[in-house]
């Protein structure tokens, strides 16, 4: 994926929405999941969207 997709400003705040409904979502998940692979899935997806969220706040705020 080589082009970078243009987004209004409305469009990159409801992304920011979006990952922030998933980050409160996840540790209720992975404290229900049973299986340890689950689990480390649900850590790394953790990961990334703390990751993608802290890019995107500043992509916004910038803009």
């Amino acid at each position: 994926m080589r082009d970078q997709p243009t987004l209004t400003e409305a469009e990159w705040m409801l992304l920011v929405e979006l990952l922030e409904r998933e980050r409160r979502e996840l540790p209720s998940e992975i404290r229900h999941t049973r299986t340890p692979a689950v689990r480390d899935d649900l850590h790394r997806r953790l990961e990334m969207v703390d990751g993608l969220l802290q890019r995107l706040r500043q992509a916004v705020e910038a803009q």
